[in-house]
């Protein structure tokens, strides 16, 4: 069984359901040989075909995700840290604020970084079913501290982490805790 999930965001994920109808169209992805489970959240583009959620509760979604043989997903942190339960493959494809799936582009900004670290990262149609076509499996939960630590080096050598910490301390905490300059 493939899984596809959207998570729970309010914004739609429509790009990502119609790239599974396309599969689906053009039989690379075939619901007769292998079940195709849809959790698609707000999306309303729906795949024609598959058995679709919009969204589920937490034990059922935990039941597809044991029994998923491969699972997409977009790239957001709670389903990352959902996917480091499971040893399961999975491709993460990243929402876009260009296309109105999120509010910013930290989802892209984060498949970057975790695509330098071996995590099959889908940004088209092709690539998503190269990544079908050839799967790899990422088990995040063989090496969680590593891969934690390394994204988190990643991530603070991309942004100026001192400068927000100052921002943040001015802007929200005010005079709690000393200034850092």
């Amino acid at each position: 069984m493939i899984l596809v999930t959207v998570g729970t965001e309010r914004f739609p994920f429509n790009r990502l359901m119609g790239w599974i109808d396309n599969l689906i169209e053009q039989n690379f992805l075939d619901p007769e040989q292998e079940e195709i489970v849809i959790q698609y959240g707000s999306s309303n583009v729906l795949p024609k075909q598959g058995r679709k959620y919009d969204l589920l509760p937490q034990d059922d979604f935990h039941k597809l995700m044991s029994k998923a043989r491969l699972i997409i997903a977009h790239c957001g942190e709670g389903t990352i840290d959902l996917l480091a339960e499971y040893s399961k493959p999975f491709i993460l494809v990243p929402r876009s604020k260009q296309f109105e799936e999120h509010v910013d582009n930290h989802q892209l900004e984060l498949a970057e970084k975790l695509a330098e670290i071996g995590i099959p990262i889908a940004k088209s149609p092709g690539s998503l079913a190269y990544f079908l076509a050839n799967p790899i499996a990422v088990e995040i939960n063989n090496y969680p501290s590593k891969y934690y630590a390394k994204a988190s080096v990643i991530l603070e050598n991309q942004f100026d982490t001192d400068k927000v910490l100052e921002d943040l301390t001015e802007d929200f905490i005010g005079d709690l805790i000393p200034s850092f300059s």
